[in-house]
């Protein structure tokens, strides 16, 4: 499978920016996935959310749909509680024109396990996603993580995780290549900061799925912009789509 260029965007208002739509539609061409990042939205209902899709929809391009609301507790702006977290995750899972949802990925997992079945229902793919902002975990940790996280049911697993050297780095695409060769979902993999640059662009040769870029600012450390990562991305592809 290709990697696919993930394009971010962090509305910070109630309504998508006259810059935001134009930045949607200028780069259009370099990505496959748009997600909404709606954690840095005030107040944020599902009507809010719907309202941006529509305004999405009615641009001249053509793209699929992640919707993310990433939680204080894995670096987002999110502050629902848990119980308010999946509860939107639910209704969204209800909405038209959204493709993928991310679910972020906990031990606890059968009231989540719930949610990415609610997802699927809705003829949607999930994306269970973990974060570590801290450090790298051992290999063996990044692969019972993966192994446990493909116990909850989604489509894409993904690991993000904050590297201190080289070998972190390295620690982080094994545990990566090893996934893809040993689960039946999609993986991905991702050493963020500017040290695991190179787990951004060299995705695809590891059996990365997915690779995230900015549509302007970046909503996570080290991330280019998505108009680098499509001219990059094409040379450390090795598998074909």
């Amino acid at each position: 499978m290709k990697t696919q260029i993930v394009a971010s965007l962090m509305p910070l208002e109630q309504t998508l920016t006259h810059d935001e739509l134009s930045n949607i539609e200028r780069y259009a061409k370099n990505f496959d996935i748009l997600e909404l990042r709606i954690d840095g939205i005030p107040d944020c209902e599902v009507a809010i959310v719907e309202q941006m899709i529509q305004q999405m929809t009615a641009l001249p391009v053509t793209f699929e749909l992640l919707v993310t609301y990433r939680t204080s507790q894995q670096g987002g702006k999110g502050e629902l509680s848990q119980a308010e977290y999946l509860q939107l995750l639910r209704e969204l899972s209800a909405l038209d024109k959204i493709d993928l949802i991310d679910i972020e990925w906990e031990p606890n997992q059968e009231n989540r396990r719930e949610v990415v079945e609610a997802i699927h229902q809705g003829g949607k793919v999930s994306i269970a996603s973990y974060h570590n902002f801290e450090t790298t975990p051992t290999i063996e940790v990044l692969k019972k993580t993966y192994y446990h996280m493909s116990k909850l049911g989604a489509n894409h697993l993904k690991i993000a995780v904050m590297p201190k050297s080289q070998q972190d780095v390295l620690t982080l695409l094994q545990a990566l290549s090893e996934a893809h060769e040993a689960l039946q979902q999609w993986v991905t993999g991702i050493s963020m900061g500017q040290l695991g640059l190179i787990s951004r662009t060299a995705q695809n040769t590891f059996g990365g799925a997915l690779s995230y870029g900015a549509l302007s600012d970046s909503v996570a450390p080290g991330q280019l912009h998505v108009e680098t990562l499509a001219q990059v991305l094409p040379l450390y592809s090795i598998f074909e789509s």
